[in-house]
């Protein structure tokens, strides 16, 4: 797959075409991609709790250690709940889709007639001519299952899961838990260190390097996305560190708009 996809970056029309002749069938796929949107939603959301922890600590002048044993807890009860929601979500939505499935299998079973009619229907409103498209779904219509599918996906725009769905619900849960713990710790992790090496470090540069700990975070998170993508890997660093900056900027605002209120209030 790799060879495919550099032919296709590099518009290599002739690689593509040795890729397509020489390939295996069935054809290799890319795997890693369908966990990308847990690695990706797990670490932002990993490394942007942990910034609100440290910058809340920078704001209450509080000592590494009390900071590390706030962030470990919040991190790993955080991440735990991440990782459960995303394996339960992920789940409920796979059975609502093979819930749908049936249906359509009933309605094919019991009323097959209706079913290619409104297949037809809508290959034409795609663009085919009503001959054809009646051509190729009275063929598809002579294999079930396969034509089941099909009218999951151009009807009701749903992607049918495969049988192991479960086992890869648990995975995007578990991808999930993972990322949000690993990115989440790295801040921290950074935060307890670098006054170990400097111990004579302010509170206000100790933040500050808490920052930029925080922006390779982000960044190395943008170039681990374009290894799913065709983006070039600065392009997806920089994306990534300029959005989930923007986010972290934002919440530190407001928490020191709220940290100045409540003073005043005080």
């Amino acid at each position: 797959m790799t060879t495919a996809r550099n032919a296709f970056q590099q518009q290599d029309l002739e690689a593509s075409r040795r890729f397509h002749d020489s390939r295996p069938l069935p054809a290799p796929h890319q795997h890693g991609g369908g966990l990308l949107k847990p690695i990706i939603f797990g670490g932002l959301d990993g490394i942007l709790t942990s910034f609100a922890i440290v910058a809340g600590a920078a704001g209450g002048k509080l000592s590494p250690s009390v900071v590390l044993i706030l962030g470990i807890s919040n991190i790993f009860a955080d991440a735990l709940s991440m990782g459960v929601g995303e394996f339960l979500s992920s789940k409920a939505n796979n059975e609502w889709i093979l819930s749908e499935r049936k249906r359509e299998e009933w309605e094919l079973e019991h009323y097959p007639e209706g079913e290619v009619k409104e297949m037809v229907d809508i290959y034409v409103e795609k663009g085919m001519s009503r001959k054809d498209a009646e051509t190729v779904i009275q063929t598809m219509s002579k294999y079930k299952d396969f034509f089941v599918d099909v009218m999951m996906q151009q009807e009701l725009e749903l992607q049918v899961p495969e049988d192991d769905h479960l086992c890869k619900s648990f995975k995007e849960g578990v991808v999930m838990f993972v990322a949000f713990a690993t990115f989440g710790a790295m801040l921290l992790l950074g935060y307890v260190i670098i006054p170990v090496l400097f111990p004579d470090l302010s509170v206000e540069y100790l933040f500050a390097s808490a920052c930029v700990v925080t922006g390779l975070v982000l960044f190395f998170m943008g170039c681990v996305k374009s290894f799913f993508s065709s983006q070039h890997f600065l392009q997806a660093g920089f994306e990534t560190l300029l959005l989930g900056g923007t986010c972290a900027t934002l919440a530190y605002t407001i928490g020191q708009l709220v940290n100045g209120y409540m003073g005043t209030e005080d």
